[in-house]
């Protein structure tokens, strides 16, 4: 493969070189021996084999690679951490600006807020903050890049707590579509700035951001498992519970296997600010089922927490993703979902969700373009290897998303869409959509940035 422009026609090798030699990072192709991984990304469903990639050394490179395929009319792909569902940090035949390079940090302690580069992964962030008693929102996951969770809108364990990670943005760097560096905050650019806290990568490349810290300390967490059988009723008490706990508190359901090699209904959690009725809390949710399956939890500092999920998911395995709503857990979808996991052409396919609520709702659905904070965020994520398994992965995510759609609220979080994302990204904004359509129209009027969950300018 050959870096082409968007007509389909090769790049000169003497253009190509231009870039090579205006960067101070390093520009790969496909005939050198570290292409091959340097292309890979997180989710082997959608590997493609681009015909450059530029891995930037710092912000005047993010700059000069945006400029050069503006002006090439090459298509171009924005790789943080590799992790996109959807598989957006790659493209065919174009160029990818990789960002992984970028790793820079610094925490300050006495005025509680840290600056991060986009190539670090939230396991990085929360080992340096922590390092000082300090933490704000992330994914779950501690392999995750930073980049693209806060382009998105962040949502982990702390959100219930502290909000949404862009909810806790003060500032960032962006470099626009037109190749100029830009400081987006509430008084320099107000309007890019409310863009990019979840209006994904449609505006720019995002250099640095800026965030408000808080302090937090050891944590009691953990994951609880019963008899898949148990579901409906286990479920319905977790959504009973939910509703009194304090936002420190937050849950996650998922359908797993047990150490016993038994199918099992699990819930998780986290208690991020424990205190005299944090035992009490624990006793009750081990009280939510019977014949507990699983019960591993206890003390243990955050970044531990921010582990628990990890080996949940490989790196280059195949995954399908189907996202959406749930208002609470009702009986009837909680059974098509155990049904489901009781199917599954894989036992490393995911079925679960996230807790929302708490904080979160203490920011407007209009005051940053992600909308949805309430109920459960729920997800179908199959897992596979071999590529000969694709169409029976699919028909079981799409069968039991068809058999759920009658008890979800239209809404999905933009991170979590997959090849569905073209035809729902209006559902991850809602109201918001019509703002951002618009702000994309200023910003980013020809669409260059669109190798992302995309939203169009608007006409």
């Amino acid at each position: 493969m050959v870096l082409v422009n968007a007509a389909g026609t090769a790049v000169k090798n003497t253009v190509l070189e231009e870039l090579r030699d205006s960067i101070r990072g390093e520009l790969i192709t496909p005939t050198d021996p570290d292409y091959d991984a340097r292309r890979q990304i997180w989710n082997g469903f959608f590997q493609k084999s681009p015909g450059a990639i530029a891995r930037v050394d710092g912000a005047s490179d993010v700059t000069k690679v945006v400029k050069f395929a503006r002006e090439n009319e090459i298509e171009l792909a924005v790789k943080g951490g590799g992790h996109c569902f959807a598989g957006t940090g790659t493209v065919e035949g174009g160029l990818v600006l990789d960002t992984s390079n970028l790793r820079g940090i610094r925490v300050d302690p006495w005025r509680r807020r840290m600056v991060v580069q986009p190539g670090l992964l939230q396991g990085d962030v929360d080992a340096e903050t922590q390092s000082f008693g300090l933490a704000v929102t992330g994914s779950q996951e501690s392999y995750i890049g930073i980049g693209g969770v806060t382009l998105g809108g962040g949502l982990g364990w702390l959100a219930r707590y502290r909000g949404l990670l862009v909810d806790n943005m003060i500032s960032a760097d962006v470099v626009l579509a037109n190749g100029e560096m830009v400081r987006a905050s509430p008084q320099d650019d107000a309007d890019l700035f409310w863009a990019i806290r979840g209006g994904g990568g449609n505006f720019g490349v995002a250099t640095s951001f800026e965030f408000e810290l808080h302090p937090q300390g050891q944590c009691v967490a953990g994951i609880l498992g019963f008899p898949i059988d148990q579901t409906v009723e286990v479920t319905r008490r977790i959504d009973e519970f939910n509703q009194s706990a304090p936002d420190a508190l937050t849950t996650s359901f998922a359908f797993l296997v047990a150490p016993n090699g038994e199918p099992a209904v699990g819930l998780g959690f986290c208690h991020a600010a424990p205190d005299e009725n944090t035992e009490k809390l624990v006793d009750q949710m081990r009280g939510l089922g019977t014949n507990l399956v699983l019960d591993h939890c206890g003390t243990m500092p955050y970044v531990a927490v921010q582990q628990l999920l990890d080996d949940n998911t490989i790196a280059g395995h195949r995954y399908y993703p189907r996202s959406f709503l749930l208002p609470s857990l009702n009986g009837e979808a909680m059974q098509i979902l155990a049904d489901g996991f009781l199917n599954t052409p894989s036992q490393r396919s995911l079925v679960g969700g996230a807790q929302m609520g708490g904080a979160m709702l203490r920011t407007a659905s209009d005051a940053t373009p992600f909308p949805h904070r309430d109920g459960y965020l729920t997800s179908i994520l199959p897992s596979w290897t071999d590529p000969s398994q694709d169409e029976e992965a699919i028909e079981w995510t799409e069968r039991i998303y068809a058999d759920l759609l009658p008890h979800t609220t239209e809404g999905v979080y933009a991170n979590h869409l997959g090849v569905d994302a073209a035809e729902r990204v209006g559902e991850a904004y809602g109201d918001n959509y019509k703002r951002l359509a618009e702000l994309k129209s200023v910003y980013d009027p020809d669409n260059f940035f669109h190798t992302n969950v995309n939203i169009k300018p608007k006409a």
